[in-house]
């Protein structure tokens, strides 16, 4: 996956790099689908190759990621689709390196994840 940041430019990401449990609040990929907060980067629909037909523009929030399995914070992105079909309470991370292997992460494991 591509993201562009400017003409010249663009970042190679992991696609489905991390998906992380958010249980509260309940209505945060309502928010973030509705611009709460805006986004850093919105994706037009047309640019996203090999989505379902449902699917609306990509939407990127710069994040932090910390956690206890590795020793410094990264940076990645939350990235949404409007209209995903990601069940509530969960949202996908993006990042410029691989998060699940490298670090061991599992299911359940604890992070915290903040939106800069």
């Amino acid at each position: 996956m591509r993201m562009y940041f400017a003409v010249t430019s663009a970042v190679e990401l992991f696609a489905g790099s991390l998906n992380v449990d958010v249980p509260k609040p309940r209505c945060l990929q309502q928010d973030l689908d509705a611009g709460k907060p805006p986004p850093a980067i919105v994706i037009p629909r047309t640019e996203l190759i090999n989505m379902p037909t449902y699917i609306g523009d990509g939407q990127a929030w710069r994040c932090e990621l910390t956690g206890d399995k590795f020793p410094n914070v990264i940076n990645c992105w939350i990235f949404r689709r409007k209209g995903s079909r990601v069940p509530p309470g969960v949202i996908e991370l993006v990042a410029c390196e691989l998060l699940r292997t490298p670090y061991k992460l599992q299911h359940g494991d604890r992070v915290v994840l903040a939106i800069v």
